[in-house]
């Protein structure tokens, strides 16, 4: 009896030591394509002035990816106004990406990664 409680101990020991690692693993970067790319802006308000808002204009890029049967519709805000979307990215052409859960991240030219916030994503064609 002790013998067996014992293992069973070892084995939810190692379930825990080993969930976390299988799920802290990255998915594999896969092959996708721009579908299009926009620069958008939107009002920020900054403050209030006797009930009136006081906005500021963000600007934003909405990124649309196809990754096999599926399109992406992300979001990217830079983190300053002068900052662009890599020369490269054109639509049409090839990206290699990954998909998370509420996440895009594509690759830029030079291996480094963008990280999108996914704001939609439909069935190849269904938008």
């Amino acid at each position: 009896m002790a013998r067996k409680s014992a293992l069973s101990i070892l084995i939810f020991g190692l379930g825990l030591v080993i969930l976390p690692l299988v799920r802290a693993t990255q998915k594999p970067y896969v092959q996708g394509k721009f579908v299009a790319l926009q620069q958008k802006s939107r009002d920020r308000v900054d403050l209030y002035l006797v009930n009136t808002p006081i906005t500021t204009a963000v600007s934003y890029f909405e990124v649309t990816v196809e990754f096999g049967d599926v399109d992406y519709v992300a979001e990217y805000t830079p983190r300053h106004s002068g900052e662009e979307l890599p020369e490269a990215w054109k639509p049409d052409q090839a990206v290699r990406g990954r998909v998370d859960k509420h996440h895009l991240y594509l690759l830029r030219p030079d291996g480094s990664e963008v990280q999108l916030i996914i704001e939609k994503k439909a069935p190849l064609g269904k938008k």
